[in-house]
């Protein structure tokens, strides 16, 4: 083989080679694309489709440095840990999240090995054609062993992206599946039922009228339902297909019971909310968020929240600090949206200040 055939048959081999490595970048940019797409998907059940064609829309046109950033940001995150609170629902809203329950060392080497990868493919495309002379054999075996290490560099971070969309394929097959079916209508159903009217006043009956154990009467929530909402209890059986308020109270699954004996030889029926307000340093947190309420509450309803954050800072430092330990709060506000005891709205001062207020929500709402 003369010399001349050899630099064509090198050449030839870097021309494929280089085809094969910007193939499996496009592979790669493709499956984050897919993965970015459904890594992250939040809104109402109404809107949930449109959401996910704008962002279907969005990622399209993304470039694969932002792609991998984004990628990076939602799949090695706690879930829910970047997402705004939110304040206002008025029908069921609907939040999927995949991350990867990943350690330190695992993150920050899966975070630097997509960088490279990054860098690797803008090397190839932008910078390696002028180090490049296809007819000097020494610069065509160069550009071969070159272009043989990027490719053993790349497998790793595409077999992982593979192995994560066959993750959520798995987990879409089971969605679209008869018994998926039944679970999401099943969701569905409970978070319309956790926004009844009726399940939001047990909760705060469950708090403002609470024994010091923690315990509240159902009847005086039954009271409070006859004084506050009289139709309601009418529709138990006819509008909601429910034979008595436990059951409807059971399958909300918000609450817990207890029957307590009466000096009479009776039994009298208890309740309280779960899980955030079976404990009993939250139990203290929302009554003196109640007591703050109704000791600061302006005429149009509502109360700063700064006032009461300071009463807790100053009262009941130990129970928030533990509190937010245990359930990851990182504020007040956070912890008592949670509760979903509370509706909370910002204003804005003339100055430009934004404050926080807060009031028990208005199980009409």
């Amino acid at each position: 083989m003369d010399s001349e055939q050899e630099i064509i048959i090198i050449r030839d081999e870097v021309f494929r080679k280089i085809g094969r490595n910007l193939l499996n970048f496009q592979k790669i940019e493709l499956m984050l694309k897919h993965l970015n797409k459904f890594t992250s998907v939040s809104g109402t059940v109404s809107q949930l489709e449109e959401i996910k064609k704008r962002q279907a829309a969005l990622i399209d046109k993304q470039m694969l440095g932002n792609l991998v950033g984004q990628f990076v940001k939602n799949t090695f995150s706690e879930p829910g840990d970047t997402k705004e609170p939110i304040t206002e629902l008025k029908e069921p809203h609907f939040t999927f999240s995949f991350t990867v329950d990943a350690g330190e060392d695992f993150y920050q080497s899966k975070k630097q090995a997509l960088k490279s990868l990054v860098d690797d493919r803008n090397d190839l495309i932008h910078h390696l054609l002028p180090q490049f002379n296809p007819e000097s054999i020494e610069s065509c075996l160069k550009i071969d062993k070159y272009l043989d290490a990027q490719r053993e560099r790349l497998i790793p971070e595409y077999d992982y992206l593979k192995s994560l969309i066959d993750v959520l394929k798995s987990h879409a097959d089971f969605m679209n599946s008869e018994e998926g079916k039944k679970l999401y209508e099943a969701e569905i159903e409970l978070s319309f039922l956790q926004k009844n009217p009726v399940v939001q006043l047990l909760l705060n009956v469950s708090i403002q009228h609470a024994r010091p154990d923690g315990w509240a009467s159902i009847a005086v929530a039954v009271q409070q339902i006859h004084r506050i909402m009289p139709d309601e209890m009418e529709k138990l059986k006819s509008g909601w297909g429910y034979k008595s308020l436990r059951e409807l109270m059971v399958a909300s699954e918000f609450f817990d019971f207890y029957q307590e004996p009466t000096e009479k030889g009776g039994v009298r029926l208890l309740y309280r909310s779960k899980p955030e307000l079976t404990f009993p340093e939250t139990s203290r947190l929302i009554k003196s968020l109640h007591d703050t309420f109704n000791q600061t509450v302006r005429a149009d309803g509502w109360a700063l929240l700064s006032t009461a954050q300071h009463r807790i800072e100053q009262l009941l430092a130990d129970d928030f600090a533990l509190v937010k330990e245990k359930h990851g709060h990182s504020s007040l506000k956070t912890m008592i949206l949670e509760t979903e005891l509370f509706d909370i709205v910002e204003e804005t001062s003339d100055t430009g200040h934004v404050y926080d207020l807060f009031r028990f929500k208005n199980p009409y709402n």
